[in-house]
């Protein structure tokens, strides 16, 4: 659902132990190298991507290697309640501006509007970032588009189709569910506080997902591959960052023009649930602080992210 989370309490439902899974297939790889000849340095590789964990040393690694600033902390759990309540619990005790937290697993994660976030045990990435942003509410109404944005660009550097953003927090490819966002603020005697929360369905199963009630997707899906995620998260990591250096000093007007390449409600015919009441609408964009433009015959609407509910028709 919104991307991927509890996989009904940490069970894994697959009838043979995890480790015992990891290693048939290795016995099963290297009788491969051995029978078809293939190059051992190679399926030790495969094996080892296909089963690696979040790794804080490579993450960093990884960053440092693509973009130009330094890695803020990172904390990896192997499971947890939530990565965005681990961003909030750490955020008064941030002696820097951001903290990134990670998890193999989350118990009871939640999307927009309190629905669970199904997180199958290390299938994807679930992400929070602790900021400390030293800006007013005002000033970061538009922040889920922008983060959308950097995280379309930068998951589109892994997929073979497009990725799109479904205003106000989630990315689409193929008409499905990839990616959520969701933003938290809380009170820091004058500062305010934010928890951007992330997840991306990476190497989730239909199993892993049957609890999930909208259409989803993986990314191993969109590039016929088994991916890294370590590697996905150092360059989500980099495109978020690079959001963040941006939008206090412009706010969303800097980033609408991307955003409007990749909106996925534009032109398109909506049912818009708003203030308990139902109407429908054609979508014509975003205005300068990310509100959604709705048509509805000579009438026009603009919509913040609290208030609706919206489908495509």
């Amino acid at each position: 659902h919104e991307a991927a989370d509890l996989q009904s309490a940490g069970f894994d439902r697959s009838p043979t132990p995890p480790e015992y899974q990891a290693i048939m297939l290795g016995a099963i790889l290297l009788l491969q190298a051995y029978y078809v000849n293939l190059n051992w340095g190679y399926i030790i590789s495969l094996y080892l991507m296909t089963h690696s964990k979040l790794n804080k040393k490579i993450i960093s690694e990884k960053f440092e290697k693509s973009f130009s600033f330094k890695v803020p902390e990172i904390h990896i759990s192997q499971i947890t309640e939530s990565t965005n309540e681990d961003a909030k619990q750490e955020m008064s005790l941030l002696k820097k501006d951001f903290s990134i937290h990670l998890s193999e697993q989350q118990i009871a994660g939640k999307g927009r509007n309190g629905k669970p976030w199904v997180s199958p045990k290390e299938k994807n990435i679930y992400l929070s970032i602790a900021w400390n942003s030293k800006v007013n509410h005002s000033a970061l109404q538009g922040l889920s588009l922008a983060i959308g944005t950097g995280i379309a660009n930068s998951l589109n550097s892994f997929s073979k189709f497009p990725i799109e953003i479904k205003w106000p927090n989630d990315l689409m490819a193929k008409k499905r569910k990839l990616s959520g966002i969701l933003i938290e603020t809380q009170d820091l005697g004058g500062n305010v506080g934010v928890v951007i929360g992330v997840g991306v369905n990476v190497h989730m199963t239909i199993e892993d997902g049957e609890e999930i009630d909208q259409e989803w997707i993986s990314l191993d899906e969109l590039s016929s591959k088994k991916n890294d995620r370590n590697e996905i998260v150092a360059n989500l990591l980099g495109n978020i960052f690079e959001v963040l250096d941006t939008f206090p000093k412009k706010g969303f007007i800097a980033f609408k023009e991307k955003f409007e390449d990749m909106n996925y409600l534009d032109g398109k015919e909506c049912t818009i649930n708003h203030e308990g009441n139902q109407k429908f609408g054609t979508v014509i964009g975003v205005n300068d602080i990310g509100e959604l433009e709705i048509k509805q015959g000579s009438k026009y609407l603009a919509l913040r992210y609290g208030e609706v509910s919206i489908r495509e028709l």
